[in-house]
Protein backbone atom coordinates (compact mmCIF):
# COMPACT_ATOMS: atom_id res chain seq x y z
CA UNK A 1 0.00 0.00 0.00
CA UNK A 2 0.91 3.64 -0.36
CA UNK A 3 0.96 5.32 3.06
CA UNK A 4 1.89 8.73 4.43
CA UNK A 5 3.50 9.09 7.85
CA UNK A 6 2.66 12.54 9.22
CA UNK A 7 5.48 13.12 11.68
CA UNK A 8 9.11 12.14 11.12
CA UNK A 9 10.08 11.61 14.75
CA UNK A 10 11.07 8.37 16.43
CA UNK A 11 7.63 6.75 16.22
CA UNK A 12 6.75 7.79 12.68
CA UNK A 13 10.18 6.92 11.32
CA UNK A 14 10.31 3.53 13.04
CA UNK A 15 6.81 2.48 12.01
CA UNK A 16 7.41 3.80 8.49
CA UNK A 17 10.70 1.91 8.22
CA UNK A 18 9.12 -1.35 9.38
CA UNK A 19 6.17 -0.96 7.00
CA UNK A 20 8.63 -0.23 4.19
CA UNK A 21 10.59 -3.37 5.04
CA UNK A 22 7.32 -5.29 4.65
CA UNK A 23 6.92 -3.97 1.10
CA UNK A 24 4.71 -0.91 1.52
CA UNK A 25 5.48 2.43 -0.13
CA UNK A 26 6.09 4.98 2.62
CA UNK A 27 6.17 8.76 2.37
CA UNK A 28 7.21 10.95 5.30
CA UNK A 29 5.83 14.46 5.69
CA UNK A 30 8.54 16.62 7.26
CA UNK A 31 8.95 20.28 8.09
CA UNK A 32 10.30 22.33 5.13
CA UNK A 33 13.67 22.92 6.79
CA UNK A 34 14.19 19.13 7.14
CA UNK A 35 13.22 18.12 3.60
CA UNK A 36 16.52 18.62 1.76
CA UNK A 37 18.60 16.82 4.38
CA UNK A 38 16.17 13.87 4.55
CA UNK A 39 16.12 13.54 0.75
CA UNK A 40 19.88 13.87 0.34
CA UNK A 41 21.14 11.86 3.29
CA UNK A 42 18.20 9.63 4.18
CA UNK A 43 17.30 9.07 7.82
CA UNK A 44 19.85 7.17 9.86
CA UNK A 45 18.31 4.70 12.32
CA UNK A 46 20.05 2.91 15.17
CA UNK A 47 17.59 0.26 16.36
CA UNK A 48 17.57 -2.29 19.16
CA UNK A 49 14.99 -4.90 18.14
CA UNK A 50 13.85 -7.41 20.79
CA UNK A 51 11.08 -9.15 18.84
CA UNK A 52 13.06 -12.34 18.25
CA UNK A 53 13.46 -12.87 22.00
CA UNK A 54 16.96 -11.45 22.11
CA UNK A 55 18.46 -8.05 21.34
CA UNK A 56 19.33 -7.44 17.70
CA UNK A 57 21.18 -4.24 16.89
CA UNK A 58 20.47 -2.73 13.49
CA UNK A 59 21.93 0.36 11.80
CA UNK A 60 20.25 1.42 8.58
CA UNK A 61 19.64 4.45 6.41
CA UNK A 62 15.94 4.76 5.67
CA UNK A 63 15.14 6.48 2.36
CA UNK A 64 11.38 7.03 2.09
CA UNK A 65 9.76 9.47 -0.29
CA UNK A 66 9.77 12.91 1.38
CA UNK A 67 7.19 15.70 1.11
CA UNK A 68 6.66 18.92 3.03
CA UNK A 69 3.00 19.67 2.22
CA UNK A 70 -0.18 17.62 1.91
CA UNK A 71 -2.58 18.35 -0.94
CA UNK A 72 -5.97 16.78 -1.61
CA UNK A 73 -4.83 15.14 -4.86
CA UNK A 74 -2.34 12.89 -3.01
CA UNK A 75 -2.15 9.15 -3.82
CA UNK A 76 -2.13 7.78 -0.25
CA UNK A 77 -4.37 4.99 1.02
CA UNK A 78 -3.77 5.89 4.69
CA UNK A 79 -2.39 8.88 6.57
CA UNK A 80 -0.80 7.88 9.88
CA UNK A 81 -0.45 10.81 12.28
CA UNK A 82 2.41 10.10 14.68
CA UNK A 83 3.29 13.58 15.88
CA UNK A 84 3.77 14.62 19.49
CA UNK A 85 0.32 15.15 21.02
CA UNK A 86 1.11 18.85 21.49
CA UNK A 87 0.80 19.37 17.73
CA UNK A 88 -2.68 17.94 17.12
CA UNK A 89 -4.36 21.35 17.09
CA UNK A 90 -1.71 22.65 14.70
CA UNK A 91 -2.16 19.90 12.11
CA UNK A 92 -5.95 19.47 12.17
CA UNK A 93 -6.62 22.41 9.78
CA UNK A 94 -4.00 20.97 7.41
CA UNK A 95 -5.65 17.55 7.51
CA UNK A 96 -9.07 19.06 6.92
CA UNK A 97 -7.73 20.82 3.85
CA UNK A 98 -5.52 18.08 2.44
CA UNK A 99 -6.63 14.62 3.62
CA UNK A 100 -9.60 14.33 1.26
CA UNK A 101 -11.29 10.93 1.59
CA UNK A 102 -8.16 9.12 2.77
CA UNK A 103 -8.53 7.57 6.26
CA UNK A 104 -6.52 9.43 8.87
CA UNK A 105 -5.21 7.27 11.72
CA UNK A 106 -4.29 9.23 14.85
CA UNK A 107 -1.49 7.40 16.66
CA UNK A 108 -0.42 9.47 19.66
CA UNK A 109 -1.34 10.28 23.24
CA UNK A 110 -4.84 11.76 23.37
CA UNK A 111 -6.81 13.19 26.29
CA UNK A 112 -9.24 15.99 25.41
CA UNK A 113 -8.60 16.06 21.67
CA UNK A 114 -11.46 13.79 20.56
CA UNK A 115 -13.86 16.73 20.47
CA UNK A 116 -11.30 18.90 18.66
CA UNK A 117 -10.74 16.25 16.00
CA UNK A 118 -14.50 15.90 15.48
CA UNK A 119 -14.74 19.63 14.75
CA UNK A 120 -12.38 19.29 11.79
CA UNK A 121 -12.98 15.81 10.40
CA UNK A 122 -16.08 13.72 9.78
CA UNK A 123 -16.34 10.34 11.57
CA UNK A 124 -15.79 8.45 8.34
CA UNK A 125 -12.49 10.27 7.83
CA UNK A 126 -10.54 8.92 10.80
CA UNK A 127 -9.94 6.24 13.40
CA UNK A 128 -7.35 5.64 16.11
CA UNK A 129 -4.36 3.57 17.06
CA UNK A 130 -1.34 3.71 19.30
CA UNK A 131 2.34 2.92 18.56
CA UNK A 132 2.84 0.74 21.62
CA UNK A 133 5.57 -1.34 19.95
CA UNK A 134 8.41 1.14 19.89
CA UNK A 135 9.99 4.15 21.51
CA UNK A 136 13.26 6.00 21.83
CA UNK A 137 14.88 9.33 21.10
CA UNK A 138 16.95 11.11 18.48
CA UNK A 139 19.69 13.64 17.94
CA UNK A 140 20.70 15.72 14.94
CA UNK A 141 22.35 12.74 13.28
CA UNK A 142 20.11 9.72 13.82
CA UNK A 143 17.03 8.11 15.30
CA UNK A 144 17.62 5.86 18.32
CA UNK A 145 14.73 3.44 18.61
CA UNK A 146 13.76 0.31 20.51
CA UNK A 147 11.22 -2.19 19.20
CA UNK A 148 9.71 -4.03 22.12
CA UNK A 149 9.92 -7.76 22.58
CA UNK A 150 7.70 -7.73 25.65
CA UNK A 151 4.86 -10.18 25.21
CA UNK A 152 2.04 -7.69 25.85
CA UNK A 153 3.42 -4.97 23.55
CA UNK A 154 1.20 -4.46 20.52
CA UNK A 155 -0.37 -1.86 18.22
CA UNK A 156 -4.02 -1.28 19.15
CA UNK A 157 -6.29 -0.05 16.36
CA UNK A 158 -9.99 0.70 16.39
CA UNK A 159 -13.00 2.72 15.35
CA UNK A 160 -14.60 4.96 17.97
CA UNK A 161 -17.87 3.03 17.61
CA UNK A 162 -16.11 -0.30 18.09
CA UNK A 163 -17.00 -1.71 14.68
CA UNK A 164 -14.47 -3.90 12.87
CA UNK A 165 -14.38 -2.15 9.52
CA UNK A 166 -12.53 -3.12 6.30
CA UNK A 167 -10.25 -0.09 6.62
CA UNK A 168 -9.12 -1.12 10.10
CA UNK A 169 -8.66 -4.73 9.05
CA UNK A 170 -6.64 -3.72 6.01
CA UNK A 171 -4.26 -1.58 8.07
CA UNK A 172 -4.03 -4.30 10.72
CA UNK A 173 -2.93 -6.72 8.00
CA UNK A 174 -0.18 -4.31 6.95
CA UNK A 175 1.01 -3.97 10.54
CA UNK A 176 0.96 -7.75 10.91
CA UNK A 177 3.18 -8.09 7.85
CA UNK A 178 5.58 -5.60 9.43
CA UNK A 179 5.74 -7.48 12.74
CA UNK A 180 4.00 -4.67 14.64
CA UNK A 181 1.47 -6.94 16.40
CA UNK A 182 -1.85 -5.21 15.66
CA UNK A 183 -4.88 -5.79 17.88
CA UNK A 184 -8.27 -4.44 16.79
CA UNK A 185 -9.72 -2.96 19.95
CA UNK A 186 -13.47 -2.65 20.58
CA UNK A 187 -13.04 0.35 22.93
CA UNK A 188 -10.12 2.25 21.47
CA UNK A 189 -11.15 5.58 22.97
CA UNK A 190 -11.23 4.08 26.47
CA UNK A 191 -7.87 2.41 25.84
CA UNK A 192 -6.30 5.73 24.81
CA UNK A 193 -7.76 7.73 27.69
CA UNK A 194 -6.67 5.27 30.36
CA UNK A 195 -3.27 4.73 28.75
CA UNK A 196 -2.77 8.51 28.89
CA UNK A 197 -3.13 8.30 32.67
CA UNK A 198 -0.70 5.39 33.02
CA UNK A 199 1.85 6.95 30.67
CA UNK A 200 1.74 10.30 32.46
CA UNK A 201 2.15 8.72 35.89
CA UNK A 202 4.97 6.37 34.91
CA UNK A 203 6.78 9.07 32.93
CA UNK A 204 6.67 11.44 35.92
CA UNK A 205 8.08 8.75 38.19
CA UNK A 206 10.86 7.88 35.75
CA UNK A 207 11.65 11.55 35.17
CA UNK A 208 12.02 12.02 38.92
CA UNK A 209 14.25 8.98 39.50
CA UNK A 210 16.31 9.50 36.34
CA UNK A 211 15.79 6.19 34.51
CA UNK A 212 13.54 3.18 34.16
CA UNK A 213 15.98 0.97 36.05
CA UNK A 214 16.21 3.46 38.92
CA UNK A 215 12.43 3.76 39.03
CA UNK A 216 11.80 0.04 39.54
CA UNK A 217 14.28 0.04 42.44
CA UNK A 218 12.59 3.00 44.14
CA UNK A 219 9.60 1.48 45.93
CA UNK A 220 8.42 4.76 47.56
CA UNK A 221 8.30 6.43 44.14
CA UNK A 222 6.49 3.46 42.62
CA UNK A 223 3.94 3.72 45.43
CA UNK A 224 3.36 7.42 44.66
CA UNK A 225 2.95 6.62 40.97
CA UNK A 226 0.38 3.90 41.74
CA UNK A 227 -1.62 6.38 43.81
CA UNK A 228 -1.34 9.04 41.08
CA UNK A 229 -2.56 6.58 38.44
CA UNK A 230 -5.51 5.67 40.67
CA UNK A 231 -6.37 9.38 40.91
CA UNK A 232 -6.21 9.54 37.12
CA UNK A 233 -8.50 6.52 36.84
CA UNK A 234 -10.99 8.29 39.10
CA UNK A 235 -10.95 11.18 36.64
CA UNK A 236 -11.54 8.74 33.77
CA UNK A 237 -14.49 7.20 35.63
CA UNK A 238 -16.04 10.61 36.22
CA UNK A 239 -15.63 11.32 32.48
CA UNK A 240 -17.61 8.16 31.69
CA UNK A 241 -14.83 5.66 31.01
CA UNK A 242 -14.22 2.41 32.90
CA UNK A 243 -10.52 1.76 33.50
CA UNK A 244 -11.22 -1.68 34.96
CA UNK A 245 -12.41 -3.00 31.60
CA UNK A 246 -8.84 -2.81 30.30
CA UNK A 247 -6.97 -5.85 31.58
CA UNK A 248 -3.62 -4.07 31.80
CA UNK A 249 -5.12 -1.38 34.05
CA UNK A 250 -6.02 -3.86 36.76
CA UNK A 251 -2.39 -4.01 37.87
CA UNK A 252 -2.74 -0.51 39.34
CA UNK A 253 -5.82 -1.39 41.37
CA UNK A 254 -4.23 -4.36 43.14
CA UNK A 255 -3.14 -3.99 46.77
CA UNK A 256 0.21 -2.20 46.72
CA UNK A 257 2.09 -5.08 48.31
CA UNK A 258 1.06 -7.22 45.32
CA UNK A 259 0.95 -4.66 42.51
CA UNK A 260 4.30 -2.96 43.05
CA UNK A 261 6.43 -6.16 42.90
CA UNK A 262 4.57 -7.28 39.77
CA UNK A 263 5.06 -3.87 38.17
CA UNK A 264 8.74 -3.89 39.10
CA UNK A 265 9.21 -7.26 37.42
CA UNK A 266 7.42 -6.05 34.28
CA UNK A 267 9.12 -2.68 33.99
CA UNK A 268 12.64 -3.98 34.51
CA UNK A 269 12.43 -5.61 31.06
CA UNK A 270 15.35 -4.13 29.11
CA UNK A 271 13.35 -3.05 26.06
CA UNK A 272 10.70 -1.31 28.19
CA UNK A 273 13.34 0.55 30.21
CA UNK A 274 14.93 1.79 26.99
CA UNK A 275 11.58 2.95 25.64
CA UNK A 276 10.75 4.70 28.93
CA UNK A 277 14.14 6.41 29.04
CA UNK A 278 13.86 7.57 25.44
CA UNK A 279 10.46 9.13 26.06
CA UNK A 280 11.35 10.87 29.32
CA UNK A 281 14.65 12.21 27.99
CA UNK A 282 13.36 13.46 24.64
CA UNK A 283 9.74 14.48 25.32
CA UNK A 284 9.74 16.30 28.67
CA UNK A 285 7.42 19.05 27.41
CA UNK A 286 4.84 16.50 26.30
CA UNK A 287 5.02 14.67 29.65
CA UNK A 288 4.64 17.94 31.53
CA UNK A 289 1.61 18.84 29.41
CA UNK A 290 0.04 15.41 30.02
CA UNK A 291 0.31 15.83 33.79
CA UNK A 292 -1.12 19.32 33.52
CA UNK A 293 -4.08 17.91 31.59
CA UNK A 294 -4.82 15.40 34.34
CA UNK A 295 -4.44 17.93 37.13
CA UNK A 296 -6.65 20.43 35.32
CA UNK A 297 -9.33 17.79 34.74
CA UNK A 298 -9.20 16.69 38.38
CA UNK A 299 -9.62 20.26 39.55
CA UNK A 300 -12.52 20.88 37.17
CA UNK A 301 -14.25 17.74 38.48
CA UNK A 302 -13.51 18.62 42.14
CA UNK A 303 -11.66 15.36 42.67
CA UNK A 304 -8.77 14.98 45.14
CA UNK A 305 -5.46 14.72 43.25
CA UNK A 306 -2.66 15.14 45.85
CA UNK A 307 -0.40 12.49 44.31
CA UNK A 308 -0.71 13.82 40.76
CA UNK A 309 0.02 17.30 42.05
CA UNK A 310 3.03 16.14 44.06
CA UNK A 311 4.43 14.13 41.15
CA UNK A 312 4.16 17.15 38.91
CA UNK A 313 5.98 19.39 41.40
CA UNK A 314 8.75 16.87 42.03
CA UNK A 315 9.28 15.87 38.40
CA UNK A 316 9.33 19.44 37.08
CA UNK A 317 10.49 21.27 40.21
CA UNK A 318 7.50 23.61 40.31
Amino acid sequence: MNMLIYGAGVIGTTYGWQLSEAGHRITLLVRPEKKQSAETNGIKIHCLDYRSGKKQEKKVTFRPHIIETLTEDHPFEYILVTTNCLFIKEILPLLKKGAGKTPVVFMQNIWNDFEEIAQYLRPEQYFFGFPFMCGGGKNDEEIHCTISGFKTSHTPLGEVNGQITPRVEKLANAFQEAGLKPVIHPRIQEWLITHYVVAAGLSAGITTTGSGKSFVKNKPMMKKVFHAIREGFAICSRKGYKPGREKSNRLYTLPLWIGIPIAGKIYQHESLCQMFDGHTQHAPIEIKSMLQDLIRSGQELNLPIPYLTELYKVAFKE
